[in-house]
């Protein structure tokens, strides 16, 4: 019993951290437009 708790909280956690995974690449990879005042 304690063994299927543990292994159903490790898959839920390994999904939360594969989500965080992806949005944060994601993320990475967004650019801004430059601010006319740093151009000049």
């Amino acid at each position: 019993m304690k063994n299927k708790v543990l292994g159903a909280i490790s898959a839920v956690l390994f999904v939360i951290a594969s989500m965080v995974a992806s949005s944060a690449s994601f993320f990475i990879f967004y650019q801004p437009k430059t601010p006319k005042a740093l151009k000049k």
